[in-house]
């Protein structure tokens, strides 16, 4: 008797599993979507901080060299007449 109840049960149960079995499809492939779409964001976003290295770097390589440049300017131009430079530059002002 136990048998035949336990079957009944299962035949009354059976919509309803399949009908959350369904649920839980369409909830998974709504968060496999969310997943890749979530991973194709996290992809741009990191060939985005690529080039922004890249570009940060060739600025820092520039400054490098016109910094290099003003020094060697600076060593070969005495210091007094950058004094008489930077007197000219207040009076201009």
């Amino acid at each position: 008797m136990a048998d035949r109840t336990t079957a009944a049960q299962r035949l009354a149960d059976e919509p309803r599993a399949s009908s959350e079995t369904e649920v839980l499809r369409e909830e998974l492939h709504r968060s496999r979507e969310e997943v890749l779409r979530l991973r194709d964001l996290l992809v741009a976003k990191d060939a985005e901080l690529g080039s922004a290295k890249g570009q940060l770097a060739q600025l820092e390589a520039g400054m490098g060299r016109l910094l290099g440049l003003v020094g060697r300017v600076r060593g070969l131009v005495p210091g007094v007449l950058w004094s008489a430079l930077s007197a000219l530059r207040r009076r201009g002002s």
